[in-house]
């Protein structure tokens, strides 16, 4: 597995949190083209002009935790690449360790308000 492979599963574990002594937000991810490209997509929301960090849970999580270290990257997060499968399999493998790891309810995978 690297930066370029396809049919990627992947973990950010927000190093930020884990440095204050909080739970540590997590979010899990899947990267169908490559991993780089997807990757890519979330660094792209880090920016405050016409709210595009809503447009990631990363990004999102940053501006309204730590928006002092908002600095339009993922610098702080930590990415593990955790599984890979067949393009077609990739949403029901990402879906097993959401559900597994409870990240629908308690991490950045989960709804929003």
């Amino acid at each position: 597995l690297g930066c370029g492979s396809a049919g990627v599963i992947y973990l950010f574990i927000c190093g930020r949190c884990c440095s204050e002594q909080e739970a540590p937000e997590f979010c899990f991810g899947r990267a169908v083209d490559g991993l780089r490209g997807r990757v890519d997509g979330h660094r792209a929301h880090f920016k405050a002009e016409n709210f595009e960090y809503e447009g990631s849970a990363l990004a999102l999580h940053v501006f309204e935790k730590h928006p002092d270290h908002f600095s339009g990257n993922l610098e702080g997060f930590r990415l593990c690449m955790v599984g890979s499968t067949r393009p077609r399999g990739l949403e029901r493998a990402g879906g097993c360790f959401i559900w597994n790891t409870r990240a629908g309810a308690l991490a950045l995978n989960g709804d929003r308000p």
